[in-house]
């Protein structure tokens, strides 16, 4: 692949609104058709993270029109931690796009948006074979295996 087609974009899912039905679909299809919540469900929490307030909010990596990815911060991904946040969540990469540097650079994104907010400490959930990911990021594991998933953190550089 050469670097042209390795080039993308990140934009405020706000400025891209078109791409919120495909960014609910991926989250309802990896996190939340099991749990019996509709794909509607999740298309009209996102519209409501329109707002250019930082927390919640969420961005699109793309080519144009093409969907690549997205992440969304929000104040709270985990309900049995309300004194966390605000959380990076629901970071997803289309498959054919992986190990593009997307996941990554969205990530990045948005800790600083976090940071850039006042938040000194930004938080996320991992699985056991998607917390490597972020460890190499220099996320760091508070908790293992709650609710099978591991707690990481990543503090705002000095």
């Amino acid at each position: 692949m050469d670097s042209l087609e390795r080039t993308f974009t990140l934009s405020e899912m706000s400025k891209t609104p078109a791409f919120i039905p495909t960014i609910a679909h991926r989250i309802w299809q990896a996190w939340w058709r099991d749990k019996g919540v509709l794909q509607s469900e999740i298309e009209t929490k996102l519209r409501a993270a329109l707002c250019p307030e930082a927390v919640p909010t969420a961005y699109v990596a793309h080519r144009g029109d093409t969907y690549l990815g997205s992440a969304l911060l929000i104040e709270s991904d985990f309900a049995a931690r309300p004194h966390l946040t605000p959380w990076v969540a629901a970071v997803w990469t289309e498959e054919v796009h992986r190990r593009e540097g997307i996941g990554t650079a969205l990530v990045k994104r948005m800790a600083q948006l976090a940071f850039e907010s006042g938040f000194s400490r930004a938080y996320l959930c991992a699985s056991d074979d998607n917390t490597p990911f972020y460890e190499k990021m220099g996320w760091k594991v508070l908790e293992y295996h709650v609710k099978q998933l591991n707690v990481l953190a990543l503090d705002k550089p000095n």
